[in-house]
């Protein structure tokens, strides 16, 4: 954030947060006494185009959910990911046989997972957009 590309990084999260905003991810509430509040981080990227210049600066925030305790905030993790065999396989298969393939990408697609009944989750405000007294729920 401190780099030549600061201004287009701080655009970037600007973008990212009215994105989860406009996706009704959290609720800004009073911090309350005794409840464990994860950390949160941003994770930047820049996208090139193929000869090397800039096409897109990218942000995401993130919940630091190495903070969370086990058998506590959750019970399991699980991230269902195709490995690259598959992939391989099923482009083959296409090829082989005439197929159409097709791609989409979800938008936020870590957003739609689900928590338990009363589960709840808090986290501090991004620096720069924090309210005194306040965290995301």
């Amino acid at each position: 954030m401190y780099g030549d590309a600061a201004a287009e990084y701080w655009d970037a999260c600007k973008v990212e947060i009215a994105t989860l905003e406009k996706m009704k991810s959290w609720e800004v509430v009073d911090i309350l006494k005794g409840k464990h509040i994860l950390g949160r981080t941003w994770a930047f990227k820049l996208k090139r185009y193929p000869d090397g210049r800039p096409k897109k600066y990218r942000a995401r925030f993130v919940a630091r959910g190495d903070q969370q305790n086990k058998d506590v905030e959750y019970k399991e993790t699980y991230a269902p990911v195709v490995s690259w065999a598959t992939v391989r396989l099923m482009l083959i298969l296409e090829s082989m046989i005439g197929l159409k393939s097709c791609q989409a990408d979800v938008e936020c697609a870590f957003l739609h997972g689900h928590l338990e009944e009363g589960e709840e989750i808090y986290m501090h405000m991004s620096r720069g957009f924090a309210q005194e007294g306040k965290c995301l729920r």
